[in-house]
């Protein structure tokens, strides 16, 4: 345990389906002087990438590891300074009895938690993110297939307007459902349902595209969902990182000037 695991300040930020990065602070110090010496501060968008196979199984960003490696820190920090029979004492002697150390070490099993929570919850908005890509690109091919065979076998400008087949096919998901409703509901409507039976397109088939789009809505609710969950628990943890992280420092910097003339007790506690 070095001086240097002093948790960082944590900023937050929303999360999306693409991640954000964070910033950074330093300050001079002697080696007996209150510091805050830490090089990054995570923001809430951190980048949590899959590891390729479960998304739940992820690697953490290294501001991520950080922010794990720093609670952790701190548990150990607390365990040792309210357990050792020589730097207790001294550190009752600031204020620092029972009461003090229980809530240090209830602001580092919170932190704990709403980290865990934090990463189930980016893991979800992944694996959701996955789903809604895969289900969107099956429904644009469905679709593109339909299209290309529909405009063949429909070729005046008035049969495509009405099918909904004039002019491209839009990148946003919610507009491509609509334009793609429309034109399997017009389908299977005459005077085109007949035709397009023959194509391969009778009105059961075309309910079945009808059913994927219907699906797919529902994929982007679920997605909307799990982005705001992913949110809300990221701007949990950095609350709750940050009461451990203002916490720490305090104590940290109380111990350095309690234990001053003391370099051994100081290295037990990494300082």
């Amino acid at each position: 345990m070095s001086d240097s695991s002093e948790i960082p300040s944590s900023s937050s930020g929303s999360d999306s389906a693409s991640p954000g990065g964070g910033g950074s602070s330093s300050s001079s110090q002697d080696s007996n002087a209150d510091s805050d010496p830490e090089t990054a501060a995570p923001s809430g968008g951190g980048d949590d990438s899959g590891n390729g196979t479960d998304p739940k199984k992820r690697r953490y960003s290294q501001q991520d590891k950080l922010i794990q490696a720093n609670i952790t820190d701190s548990q150990v920090f607390l365990k040792v300074a309210a357990g050792d029979p020589r730097i207790r004492p001294l550190l009752e002697a600031r204020g620092y009895d029972d009461a003090e150390f229980a809530a240090g070490q209830a602001l580092a099993a919170a932190a704990s938690a709403a980290f865990e929570e934090r990463a189930g919850a980016m893991g979800d908005q992944e694996e959701s993110t996955e789903g809604l890509l895969g289900a969107n690109q099956a429904a644009r091919q469905d679709y593109a297939t339909f299209r290309i065979i529909a405009r063949a076998s429909f070729p005046e400008k008035s049969d495509r307007l009405s099918l909904s087949l004039a002019g491209g096919v839009p990148e946003d998901t919610s507009r491509f459902i609509t334009l793609a409703t429309t034109s399997y509901n017009a389908g299977k409507k005459p005077p085109f349902d007949t035709r397009l039976t023959r194509r391969g397109y009778d009105p059961a088939t075309l309910d079945q595209h009808l059913l994927a789009l219907d699906a797919l809505t529902g994929t982007i609710a679920g997605h909307d969902e799990s982005q705001g969950e992913a949110i809300a628990d990221t701007a949990a943890r950095d609350s709750a990182y940050d009461k451990l992280r203002i916490y720490m420092k305090e104590l940290k910097g109380v111990a350095r000037g309690a234990l001053r003339t003391q370099p051994g007790l100081l290295a037990k506690l990494g300082l």
